[in-house]
């Protein structure tokens, strides 16, 4: 069993992420070289989201429908923006975040990581569902890793680089069960009725795909954060991730890699 775990490129990914992480903090730990630091929260915070794109790509072969310099540009500038006007509008809107105010982040982060694949889609390229799956994973991972990033520096101050590192190591085995699978769900569902329909349309499935990522995403928020919920809620909140994932896997269920040597 698990030699057959090791034979998964996911897990491969992870484990050698993981422990490259791990070994920048042992050498930071050893020698107080910070120049090993920025690297070692930024593989920290990437590990779990990287492995949940080749574990999907494996699966779906999603990352075949768009371009590479695509996806890294919406990796790059959709999770930088998503973040960007979801810290633009959580600071606004949530002034406290352990109160029922946290009940609107969900709404708020879905609709930033949704701008960029939206906008893509409004062109006309890539209107597939499979090029949907792409671009919203490329953005929720962009977005992901970055406000993982955030919660490594918090750590960093608070505890040192071994702490930090713990934290990215619990983020990075929820970040799949969530921001990846909130993403990928909504836009599986909408791009696969634009891609019916030949163009961007706004139909109940397309609001409610947004709509049940944007509940959940604030589901499991409010579990973690509002401290006056009972002890049990962190048996919800595992039925929470376990539900998100079930959405996805099951919205993608029907894509496959492209076979070798069939036109794309």
């Amino acid at each position: 069993m698990k030699w057959r775990l090791w034979q998964a490129r996911w897990f491969r990914v992870w484990v050698l992420m993981v422990s490259t992480a791990l070994g920048m903090a042992v050498v930071f730990e050893a020698t107080g070289n910070q120049a090993v630091v920025p690297a070692a929260i930024f593989y920290g915070a990437a590990a779990g989201p990287v492995a949940m794109l080749v574990a999907t790509h494996d699966r779906t072969g999603v990352g075949e429908r768009v371009p590479p310099a695509s996806l890294l540009s919406t990796f790059l500038f959709g999770g930088g923006v998503a973040l960007m006007l979801a810290g633009l509008f959580d600071a606004s809107l949530i002034k406290d975040e352990h109160g029922p105010q946290i009940l609107a982040v969900g709404f708020i982060e879905e609709s930033a990581k949704l701008l960029v694949p939206l906008g893509i889609a409004l062109t006309g390229q890539y209107l597939t569902k499979g090029g949907g799956v792409a671009l919203g994973l490329a953005c929720a991972t962009g977005f992901a890793v970055l406000e993982s990033m955030s919660y490594g520096y918090t750590a960093l101050k608070a505890g040192g680089l071994v702490q930090a590192e713990g934290t990215l190591l619990v983020r990075g085995l929820t970040t799949p069960f969530s921001h990846l699978a909130w993403t990928g769900f909504a836009c599986a569902v909408a791009f696969g009725v634009w891609e019916r329909h030949g163009r961007v349309v706004w139909t109940a499935a397309v609001f409610g795909g947004w709509l049940l990522a944007a509940v959940l995403h604030s589901a499991n928020d409010s579990l973690l954060s509002i401290g006056s919920l009972p002890a049990w809620r962190w048996a919800l909140y595992l039925i929470v991730a376990a539900i998100s994932y079930s959405l996805f896997h099951r919205a993608t269920r029907g894509l496959r890699p492209y076979e070798v040597g069939l036109p794309a």
